[in-house]
């Protein structure tokens, strides 16, 4: 896991990764750690490299259905260019295969989907082993998407925004919100970023949850990805 980062075009955060569980969003980015400046549209990976980059411990024919159920969910994924002329939608992979006896895989990546991977101009940027170990969805999604603020320090999210990039059920209300994604991600993103605040934003008569405003200590442009604080290390201890 030393050294690994994975770095994408900002654009990649405004694509929610619906119905993914904590294990394939560890294997998609892992892989997303190795696409990053290859400018290829094919990529193998041995199942021991997938399973040590994505810290996934299955074996076997679980570890193939892990596999297997994220690439499903990789090939719905749709992505789109937009160059203020012509807006254009298109499916981000294309095909996977899985050989269980040679215990590889190979995903062939859409051409025009590299371009969120390569020859970057706007980038989020942090490191794949404080991604893996954040156990909920909901934290490893928040903590995407502050680290495209990290230097800022700061990031709003409409009630809307919010639900649809994380995922959210319809069915659950603020009282849910706040009990079921709010304290998980308190709880997991405050030993990483200093600082880490959540202040709901309210509007109207009811005083109506409008939205939510993250604020954190902001980061220096060189800072480095892989150093955490001792709150982080002894909150990973316990």
């Amino acid at each position: 896991m030393v050294n690994n980062i994975v770095k994408y075009e900002n654009r990649l955060n405004s694509i929610p990764l619906r119905k993914f569980n904590s294990r394939e969003m560890n294997l998609f980015f892992s892989i997303a750690s190795r696409v990053r400046d290859q400018g290829t549209t094919e990529i193998t990976f041995s199942f021991s490299d997938l399973r040590n980059l994505s810290k996934n411990d299955r074996h076997g024919e679980t570890f193939v259905q892990d596999l297997s159920s994220t690439y499903d969910k990789l090939l719905s994924l749709s992505a789109w260019t937009d160059d203020g002329k012509v807006l254009t939608k298109f499916v981000a992979f294309t095909e996977y295969s899985i050989d269980r006896e040679q215990q590889i895989v190979t995903i062939a990546v859409n051409p025009k989907f590299k371009g969120l991977f390569n020859q970057l101009s706007t980038w989020t940027r942090f490191g794949l082993e404080q991604f893996v170990n954040l156990r909920s969805t909901y934290s490893k999604t928040l903590f995407r998407l502050i680290k495209q603020y990290r230097t800022v320090g700061k990031r709003n999210f409409s009630i809307q925004d919010f639900r649809t990039l994380l995922d959210i059920p319809d069915s659950y209300r603020p009282t849910d919100i706040d009990r079921r994604v709010l304290k998980i991600c308190r709880e997991e993103l405050s030993p990483i970023f200093k600082g880490f605040t959540i202040k709901k934003l309210h509007k109207g008569q009811g005083n109506k949850v409008t939205g939510y405003t993250f604020t954190w200590k902001a980061e220096a442009n060189d800072e480095d990805d892989f150093l955490k604080g001792s709150w982080y290390e002894i909150h990973n201890k316990i």
